[in-house]
Parts: C-alpha cells; sequence; structure tokens
C-alpha cells in the first residue's frame, strides 16, 4: 500500500544513522532509476510502434546529432585572436595603420590612387633591418 504524504512527513529521519540515511538514499535513488528506465522503455516500444526508433544519451555525452561525435565548443572569447601588428601605414598621418588583413581600408586605397603606388610602398618598415614588418 502506497503511503501518503502525510505518512512520510511523520518519519523521523533525524532519528536516523548516517548509514541508515545513506542506505536509504541509495535504495531512494535505485526506486527512481527503475521508474526512469521503465518509463524509457516504454516510450521506446511506443516510438517503435509508430515506426521510429528513438536513441538517448546522458546531456553532455554521446554523439550530436546525425550520429557526428560531440565536440566540446569554445567560447566566442576563446576563439578570437588578438589584435595583429599593423603593417602598412599612411605617410599623411600616421595614425592610421592596417594589418593587411581583410578589406584595405579606405586611406590605402585613396593614398595608392592619387600617388599611382602600390601598397607595397605603405609598409611599415623596421628601423633595426630596414625590411618590411612580417
Amino acid at each position: 500500500m502506497a503511503r501518503t504524504v502525510e505518512d512520510i512527513e511523520h518519519l523521523e529521519l533525524e532519528n536516523l544513522s548516517d548509514e541508515q540515511l545513506r542506505t536509504l538514499q541509495s535504495r531512494i535513488r535505485e526506486i527512481i532509476n527503475q521508474r526512469v528506465q521503465s518509463r524509457i522503455d516504454e516510450f521506446r516500444l511506443m516510438a517503435r510502434e509508430a515506426g521510429f526508433e528513438m536513441t538517448l544519451s546522458r546531456i553532455g555525452e554521446g554523439q550530436g546529432r546525425r550520429g557526428r561525435p560531440r565536440i566540446e565548443r569554445q567560447s566566442s572569447q576563446d576563439q578570437r585572436r588578438g589584435p595583429l601588428p599593423p603593417l602598412y601605414r599612411n605617410p599623411e598621418n600616421p595614425a592610421e595603420t592596417w594589418s593587411g588583413r581583410g578589406i584595405p581600408p579606405r586611406w590605402l586605397r585613396e593614398q595608392m590612387e592619387k600617388t599611382g603606388k602600390p601598397k607595397e610602398d605603405f609598409l611599415i618598415v623596421r628601423q633595426e633591418s630596414r625590411e618590411p614588418a612580417a
């Protein structure tokens, strides 16, 4: 016969020893796991009867969609690269620089049109070696 909530509330759990509480906790965990497994089996049977196959895995484990193994994704903060050192500098305004990645800035395009020089002429030259910065 099932106990009511009132019956359970009258249990004097405080009077049980630590070992008795652990045993009770373990037994409760077993019963809950059995009930969950029973429900999962019931859902699998219902899915099969409807023409579906059901696959379950614990959250954070197993495979992702389409059978591919899950990979832990890094946050976008971890994937971002730090700023690149500038490779090109505007001779008219040394504060304007470009790393050489992406679309060339407007100042570079305008300087190339105005002077007719290739972009390599705007490379920043290191003082110690007199070679373009890498």
